[in-house]
């Protein structure tokens, strides 16, 4: 009971002071430190649902990059394709062109062939009419002197004859060179005229001729079906039977072969529309391309 009056008197008052002063002491240190925390921790603090998780930042960042390079490959792939459809478009541009020009080059070789073949046959035939000049025997020099200083001049005031009479006359003069010119002038001109023909029948039946050397005429068409190709016989049989069936009996006699596929007339006709009017029929013969003709017309 001693006790508890000794600390019952002015010492517990003393120290319950002192425990308030320390107290209070306490209080303020700790809100001077605090207050400088509260005030960064208002401005770098986030909201608790915004709080991210360490590395959060750069999986968000893989992410985006991530869906910009799926957009990138996207595009890629549709300007791929479009650069193949282009590529296949101008591919089968370049193709028709390609065969075009095989086309066009094909028809210019023909031409070329059909020119060579003409300006051939037309010098053989000046050629052989050259020759047909030279082997004539020419009049000696000196009995033609002779002749025309024993021959009486004509008087100064006779005019020559003019008019057809003179060109007679000048022709009689000019003699075997003069009559070859001629002849050859008129051969020529068959030739021109009998080419022309068989060239119109080819063009009114939708085939080509070419000429050769020989004579031949060789009538061309392109096959209907190239993969269906008819033999020999068969061929042989179509072009007989089309030509039994012409209207004239010198068509009807002609000799009729084929080899590989390759028609060959021969005989002799009247006319020069006769033997057109052979090929003709025979190239209306199923599966006939090529038709060699050495078919003579007697005029």
């Amino acid at each position: 009971m001693s006790r508890i009056r000794w600390f019952s008197g002015p010492t517990v008052l003393a120290l319950a002071l002192f425990g308030t002063a320390c107290r209070s002491e306490s209080d303020r240190a700790e809100g001077a430190v605090r207050e400088p925390a509260d005030q960064t921790g208002d401005r770098s603090a986030q909201p608790e649902g915004q709080r991210q998780t360490p590395g959060q930042e750069g999986r968000d960042h893989a992410e985006r990059l991530g869906d910009k390079a799926e957009q990138l490959a996207r595009e890629g792939q549709e300007l791929g394709k479009e650069a193949r459809e282009q590529a296949e478009r101008v591919g089968e541009k370049a193709e028709q062109l390609a065969e075009r020009g095989r086309e066009v080059g094909n028809e210019v070789n023909s031409q070329m062939n059909r020119v060579g073949e003409q300006t051939g046959a037309l010098k053989d035939d000046k050629g052989q009419a050259g020759r047909d000049q030279a082997a004539q025997p020419a009049a000696p020099r000196d009995q033609a002197g002779r002749d025309q200083a024993t021959q009486p001049a004509a008087p100064k005031d006779q005019a020559a004859p003019r008019g057809p009479q003179g060109r007679d006359a000048q022709q009689n003069q000019a003699g075997p060179a003069g009559g070859a010119r001629e002849k050859a002038q008129q051969q020529g001109n068959a030739v021109a005229s009998t080419r022309d023909a068989w060239t119109q029948a080819a063009k009114d039946d939708d085939y080509q001729v070419s000429f050769g050397r020989d004579g031949a005429v060789v009538a061309t068409k392109e096959a209907k079906d190239p993969d269906k190709r008819p033999s020999d016989e068969e061929l042989r049989n179509a072009v007989g039977g089309k030509l039994a069936g012409s209207d004239h009996e010198a068509v009807k006699k002609l000799s009729v072969t084929v080899r590989n596929g390759v028609v060959t007339l021969q005989g002799s006709v009247v006319s020069v529309k006769e033997a057109t009017e052979a090929v003709k029929e025979a190239m209306k013969a199923e599966g006939v391309t090529k038709v060699i003709s050495h078919i003579r017309p007697e005029s």
